[in-house]
């Protein structure tokens, strides 16, 4: 299956090019195994759902992950602990149900470190202690 471009879609939007301007890999992928929630708009701004992934691999720039929806918007929120941080994304290309994504501002590397050596899959579901996260001065 071809690589889709999220910009071959929505070239004019203004967080797909930010993404793909900052598409080059500066940063080490870690391998992970964890769940996250994530926030997009439906209908406009009508209306907010979510999905959960399944990331395979994080840095401080992106991860890659799954999902069981078919439906993911090409711009949307990560949201860590209970809508504790929220982290703004774009897909920069889908590629056999999986999901190349791009933040749109770095994450410390500290978090990364640590999101990568969790061994439960749910930590990040529930609320965090922001300390244990690296994420003093990040979170609400």
């Amino acid at each position: 299956m071809p690589i889709q471009n999220a910009a071959q879609k929505n070239a004019s939007n203004y967080l797909t090019r930010m993404a793909l301007e900052q598409q080059d890999r500066k940063w080490e992928r870690r391998d992970c195994n964890v769940l996250i929630n994530i926030l997009f708009m439906l209908k406009g701004v009508r209306q907010i759902d979510k999905a959960q992934l399944r990331v395979f691999n994080i840095s401080e720039g992106g991860l890659l992950a799954t999902s069981r929806r078919r439906d993911i918007p090409d711009h949307f929120y990560i949201s860590i602990g209970d809508k504790q941080l929220r982290i703004a994304c774009a897909v920069v290309a889908r590629k056999d149900d999986m999901l190349h994504i791009r933040f749109l501002n770095d994450l410390p590397t500290v978090f990364v470190d640590v999101v990568a050596s969790l061994q439960d899959p749910f930590a990040l579901l529930e609320e965090i202690r922001p300390a244990l996260y690296g994420l003093e001065g990040y979170v609400d």
